[in-house]
């Protein structure tokens, strides 16, 4: 298992490099000068100009800046961005609040999915069968963006059970909305593969025996049933969080959540290519691990994993 993980991390370090050397080329071709258009329109004397496209090395050559960035995030220095924001001081305020809202989000989608695609596999064809293909079928057809902006206004402009944006409200109310309209996009994948898998797992030999000694149902399904089925929607863990991820961007935005999501949203529009590649960077080492855990667990949950 050691070899294992040692390789995976060998095998994802080229991988990380060209993830974020595109991301770099991806802001460094956005048009504008990202230091004339955060002075908005105050002249800029030409010295002072030059002097801070030199403390940020936007006088060099892209391949050199992309390699100057790198060396410093080597070195854990992040630097500060064209505002003058430390930006370690930004990471250590913000990475609570993405974390918060990423655990509330998963517990919200786990939770349900496990709950409604394990009753709707085991009850096919029956009305919470239908309720989920369909639940599940519209919430994939529809955008974030569009749950989101629908649960602000319902829940929060309308009703008032819920802060509209901000984090003043503090945890967890501040992040019940946001968390909700992330947990059901994620919840959909989860409930249709957990369903599925249990559909099959019903009509295994194992189950069969299982009815066959007289257990009970409520005992074949959690007993038997259910740890077999779980298996491909542990697989799908890892990819599961990197949509959590995505869309912590667009959310932190629309609550005006002060998270990771909102300074790479922030960062991309004042084209700060330094931060985009450190949270690219952050976020693809955060994949990387939790898919290495999923592997882990996989192998836990099926010993046949372990001795392939």
């Amino acid at each position: 298992m050691i070899r294992f993980v040692v390789r995976r991390i060998l095998a994802a370090v080229p991988i990380g490099l060209v993830v974020t050397l595109g991301v770099f080329a991806l802001v460094f071709a956005m048009p504008g000068d990202p230091l004339r258009e955060l002075a908005g329109d105050k002249p800029i004397p030409a010295s002072v100009l030059a002097a801070k496209r030199a403390q940020f090395h936007l006088d060099r050559p892209f391949l050199v800046q992309y390699g100057l960035y790198m060396k410093d995030m080597a070195a854990g220095q992040f630097g500060s961005t064209f505002d003058g924001q430390d930006i370690g001081e930004q990471l250590k305020l913000r990475v609570p609040v993405t974390l918060r809202l990423a655990l509330l989000a998963n517990a919200f989608q786990w939770i349900i999915a496990l709950l409604f695609g394990t009753y709707a596999g085991f009850k096919r064809n029956g009305a919470a069968d239908r309720l989920l293909m369909a639940s599940t079928l519209f919430v994939l057809a529809v955008p974030l963006l569009v749950l989101a902006f629908t649960a602000q206004y319902v829940l929060g402009v309308q009703l008032k059970v819920l802060p509209v944006s901000g984090a003043g409200a503090g945890f967890p109310q501040s992040y019940l909305l946001p968390a909700m309209a992330l947990a059901v996009v994620g919840f959909a994948g989860i409930a249709r593969v957990l369903r599925t898998s249990i559909v099959e797992s019903v009509n295994s030999d194992f189950v069969k025996t299982a009815r066959a000694k007289g257990l009970g149902e409520q005992r074949v399904l959690w007993r038997h049933i259910v740890p077999n089925a779980i298996l491909p929607v542990v697989t799908i863990a890892g990819y599961d969080f990197a949509g959590i991820f995505a869309g912590a961007v667009l959310t932190e935005s629309i609550f005006n959540l002060p998270g990771l999501g909102q300074f790479l949203f922030q960062a991309i529009r004042l084209k700060e290519g330094g931060v985009v590649v450190l949270l690219s960077m952050l976020a693809f080492v955060t994949f990387v691990l939790i898919n290495l855990a999923v592997d882990v667990l996989y192998g836990v949950l099926d010993p046949r994993v372990r001795h392939g």
